[in-house]
C-alpha cells in the first residue's frame, strides 16, 4: 500500500466541501423558435432602416454641439489639430507671440468660445435691435417729458386765464364806480354850467364819455338797442306796423323803442373810435391800474378799500395795489 505525497495530503485537508460556495450560473436563454427569430430580426432591421425624424436629428445635433462646447480640448483626430501639430503646437501650450511680454504671457491656452445664435438673423441684427429699442425708449421718454411740460403749461395757462377773468370783473366794477361818482358829481352841480340834458349820461355823445368807462356805456347802449330790435321784430309779427295804441303813454313808447327821435348815443355806436380801441387793446391789468389811479386822483376814492376819503392824503389807506390791502 502506497502512501500519498505530503502536498496532496495537505490539499485534501484544505478542501472543506461543507463551507464551499458555488456561483450561480446565468439563467440559460430560452430557446426561440424559428418564427420568433424571424420576427426579431425583422423588427431590428426595421428600426435600423427607419429614417430619423427632424426632431431626433436636431436633438442628436444639439447633444453633440453641447459636448463640443463644454470641452476645451481639441480633438486630436481632427485635421486642424494635425495641421497645428505639424507647425509645432503641443496640447496645453499657446500659439503665436505674446502681445505684452512685460505683464506676462497673455496668449490664450484654450480655443475661443463659441456663441450659438437661437435666431436666423444675420450678424449685427442684435445691435440693430438694441439701437431701435434705445430709440423707442428715448422717444417715449421725450413724449412723457413733453406731456409733463404740456400739463404744466396747461395749468399755468388756466391759472392765468382765471386771474385775467377776475381782473376783468374788477375793471368793470371800477368803471361802474367811476360812472356813479361822476353822475353824483354832475347831480350835485359840481360839474360847472352843464345843463340837465347835457349831464344826463343817456343824452351825452358816446365820445364825450371818459375813455376809462366809455366801453361800459357803449356796451349798455348796444344791449338796449338789441332789446329794442327784438321787441320791434316781435311787434311786427303780432300787429300791423302802422298800428298805434291811443292809450299808450309817451314814456312807454320811449321805453318800448317806438319813439320818433333817436338818442345821440345810438347814432354813434357804429362809428370808429380810435381812442376806445387803443384803450381796449391794453392788458387787463393795465386798464385796472389806470382806473384805480383815476379814482384816487379825481375823487380820493380807494377801489380796494371801497371808501371815499375826505382829502388827497387818504390817511388810513394801506396802498395802491390789491396786495397792500390783504
Amino acid at each position: 500500500m502506497t502512501s500519498k505525497p505530503p502536498a496532496a495530503a495537505a490539499a485534501d485537508e484544505d478542501d472543506d466541501y461543507m463551507n464551499m460556495t458555488f456561483e450561480e450560473t446565468p439563467a440559460s436563454r430560452p430557446k426561440e423558435t424559428l418564427t420568433q427569430r424571424k420576427k426579431r430580426l425583422a423588427r431590428e432591421a426595421e428600426i435600423k432602416g427607419r429614417p430619423k425624424s427632424k426632431a431626433e436629428l436636431a436633438e442628436e445635433e444639439r447633444k453633440k454641439r453641447e459636448e463640443a462646447l463644454n470641452s476645451t480640448t481639441i480633438d486630436t483626430s481632427s485635421k486642424g489639430f494635425k495641421m497645428m501639430a505639424a507647425l509645432g503646437y503641443k496640447p496645453g501650450s499657446a500659439l503665436g507671440v505674446s502681445r505684452d511680454p512685460k505683464n506676462g504671457d497673455d496668449r490664450l491656452l484654450e480655443p475661443i468660445g463659441l456663441e450659438m445664435r437661437d435666431t436666423r438673423s444675420g450678424i449685427g441684427a442684435d445691435a440693430e435691435k438694441k439701437r431701435k429699442f434705445r430709440e423707442e425708449v428715448e422717444a417715449q421718454q421725450e413724449v412723457d417729458k413733453k406731456r409733463k411740460v404740456d400739463a404744466g403749461e396747461f395749468r399755468e395757462r388756466q391759472q392765468k386765464e382765471r386771474e385775467e377773468k377776475r381782473m376783468e370783473g374788477q375793471a368793470w366794477g371800477a368803471m361802474k364806480v367811476c360812472e356813479r361818482l361822476e353822475e353824483e358829481e354832475d347831480a350835485s352841480g359840481s360839474a360847472g354850467d352843464l345843463t340837465d340834458a347835457a349831464r344826463r349820461p343817456t343824452s351825452r355823445p358816446l365820445k364825450g364819455v371818459n375813455v376809462l368807462w366809455r366801453a361800459l356805456v357803449k356796451q349798455r347802449a348796444i344791449n338796449e338797442r338789441d332789446r329794442r330790435i327784438r321787441y320791434d321784430l316781435h311787434q311786427s309779427l303780432s300787429r300791423r306796423p302802422d298800428y298805434t295804441d291811443p292809450d299808450e303813454e309817451d314814456e312807454d313808447k320811449i321805453a318800448l323803442g317806438r319813439k320818433t327821435e333817436t338818442e345821440e348815443v345810438d347814432v354813434d355806436l357804429d362809428e370808429e373810435d380810435e381812442e376806445l380801441d387803443e384803450f381796449e387793446a391794453l392788458e387787463v391789468s393795465e386798464k385796472l391800474t389806470r382806473l384805480v389811479h383815476y379814482l384816487r386822483e379825481r375823487w380820493n376814492y380807494c377801489f380796494w378799500c371801497k371808501f371815499k376819503y375826505p382829502d388827497k392824503e387818504m390817511e388810513g389807506c394801506p396802498g395802491l395795489t390789491e396786495e397792500d390791502h390783504d
